[in-house]
């Protein structure tokens, strides 16, 4: 018989932390599980320490590719994966002991396509426990609650019913890919369920990973790339006028985040398109993720004097990080 949840695992160059992040999964208290673990072309020890674990657990499945970045690598994981549900996992984070037990039970028991789930987020100093809106949502809601910041997009929080990615498309972006997949999940759920539970996976923070790494220019075209994505899945769905205010907060988001990493270069240009965005929905850009850049974005669609002005203001009051 297929196992009841597939953990998928990317793992690339990370041979110092794949280890504790096998160890949680092979030791989960839920048994009835398969674990694929999806080598992304890793040039250092990582194979070898992933074959190591699977030398002595017969769960383990190992896909062995080149390298093509997360998304693929999760598809790969897909493609082989036989679970009922589906619970990704970074391959330098790590779960609770009961966490895959948590999530499969509330999702047999509420019978939900999706269950989100708090996390903690693991700097080097100290530890977050994150804060979820709770509750039961349907596709509609759950793209607002997420695009307004009230719940996370990281696909690795929230177990899916395998059967939702027959619908959905993956493209090779390192920066908003979660975004876009996840997005894509809660378009085809009927019931999505966030519960309150303790925290049950740790998110390690590294300064060379991809959200938290050196910022280029790839990933600030990434940035741009994923709320076009996600608004060219939808134009063709039923939902699309229902969401289409949350998918426009989506884009504001994205504004936000590159101008939170300082692209000033590109502020005229994304204030332009802020301000297209608010004249659409008057109000947005007070509401969060945006709300903060809303006096910059004003100043540099004014024109860029006032942008470096505010920009001057903005630093000496520490708004700028």
């Amino acid at each position: 018989m297929p196992p009841k949840v597939s953990v998928i695992i990317p793992v690339y160059n990370i041979e110092e932390s794949v280890g504790t992040c096998l160890q949680s999964v092979t030791g989960q208290t839920f048994r009835d599980l398969e674990i694929i673990v999806v080598n992304d072309g890793s040039t250092d020890g990582s194979l070898e320490v992933i074959k190591r674990y699977a030398a002595t657990d017969s769960r383990i499945v190992i896909v062995d590719k080149q390298n093509e970045g997360l998304a693929y690598a999760r598809r790969s994981g897909l493609q082989v994966a036989r679970g009922e549900y589906v619970q990704h996992l970074d391959g330098d984070d790590y779960l609770e002991p009961d966490a895959i037990e948590v999530l499969y039970s509330k999702a047999v028991e509420e019978d939900a396509d999706m269950v989100s789930f708090p996390f903690y987020f693991d700097y080097p100093d100290r530890r977050r426990a994150t804060k979820l809106a709770t509750g039961v949502y349907d596709s509609v809601s759950f793209i607002y609650s997420t695009a307004f910041c009230r719940n996370y997009w990281a696909a690795w929080s929230h177990m899916h019913r395998r059967s939702l990615y027959d619908g959905v498309t993956f493209e090779r972006i390192n920066y908003g890919e979660d975004v876009y997949l996840t997005s894509q999940l809660a378009c085809f759920a009927r019931k999505i369920v966030v519960i309150d539970s303790h925290p049950l996976l740790h998110y390690i923070i590294r300064n060379d990973s991809i959200s938290f790494g050196t910022f280029s220019d790839q990933k600030a075209r990434d940035i741009e790339t994923y709320p076009r994505l996600v608004r060219d899945f939808y134009k063709d769905k039923p939902t699309y006028p229902q969401v289409e205010k949350a998918l426009a907060n989506i884009e504001l988001g994205a504004i936000a985040l590159l101008l939170s990493k300082r692209r000033f270069g590109d502020a005229p240009r994304l204030a332009k398109r802020a301000m297209e965005i608010e004249r659409q929905f008057p109000g947005l850009l007070r509401q969060r993720p945006a709300r903060h850049w809303r006096s910059l974005l004003m100043a540099y669609a004014k024109g860029e004097r006032w942008g470096r002005l505010m920009k001057m203001y903005y630093a000496l009051t520490r708004k700028l990080k």
